[in-house]
């Protein structure tokens, strides 16, 4: 399954929408340069929300100002989707892969003891009417060596490779991450508001020195040299066993 999935929410974390911003002229903001991108990827999808921290200018469907590694996450999506009457099936999540230093990523996206990862966790085996990741649904996450090594070292680990399956992308097959496709068309632009996609997906790729020293046959599951996204796909929970296939 792709990004195209039909008849769902699709979510974008760490990035910020502003409607307000659409149509204006290009500059070197985070919200701009966040709402172009999400505009492309989405394009007349109105079932696209972003959630971050980075307050945008109105309230809109589109974007939920929020920690989507804290304990408040699951609380406030179901809100938001209760307030604007959105889709309760997420079709796909993404983490913004631009602009992440390993040690910050691991400190901010890492946080709270990988609550990303619980809440993710807690929308897969959710069921309607509540928010829900459904099967088949896609999770996309960038990971910088640090963070990469939190993931598989954290407790949420073993019910991740549980409820989903697991593969990787890699450096020459970036563009296998919508967000990555999407940015490829319009990668002037975003130049033009101070980023270079190229540049920044490069530097997923390099090592991080806290985990130079692991071997990887250690762990069943380690990225390859090149590999710079995690891919999650939601596995099917057989009602009758309450196995995930």
């Amino acid at each position: 399954m792709s990004s195209e999935l039909s008849a769902g929410m699709r979510l974008a974390f760490g990035m910020t929408y502003a409607s307000e911003e659409v149509g204006g002229d290009i500059h070197e903001s985070s919200v701009f340069r966040d709402t172009l991108r999400l505009s492309n990827l989405w394009g007349d999808d109105s079932v696209g929300v972003s959630v971050s921290v980075v307050e945008s200018i109105q309230e809109s469907s589109k974007f939920l100002r929020c920690n989507f590694a804290s304990k408040y996450f699951i609380g406030d999506l179901n809100s938001h989707v209760k307030q604007h009457n959105l889709e309760r099936c997420i079709t796909e999540i993404i983490l913004d892969y631009m602009w992440m230093p390993d040690t910050w990523t691991l400190t901010n996206y890492g946080s709270h003891k990988f609550g990303l990862l619980k809440n993710i966790l807690i929308l897969a085996e959710r069921n309607y009417p509540f928010s829900h990741i459904k099967a088949g649904g896609i999770v996309y996450l960038p990971i910088p060596w640090q963070f990469y090594h939190g993931i598989v070292m954290s407790d949420h680990w073993k019910n991740l490779t549980r409820i989903f399956n697991i593969d990787y992308i890699d450096f020459k097959d970036a563009g296998l991450n919508p967000l990555v496709r999407s940015d490829m068309t319009i990668k002037d632009s975003i130049a033009m508001c101070g980023k270079d996609i190229e540049h920044n997906l490069e530097l997923l790729t390099y090592k991080g020195e806290k985990v130079a020293s692991f071997i990887a046959e250690d762990l069943y599951h380690w990225r390859g040299t090149h590999d710079i996204f995690m891919k999650l796909t939601c596995k099917q929970r057989d009602k009758a066993t309450n196995e995930w296939k």
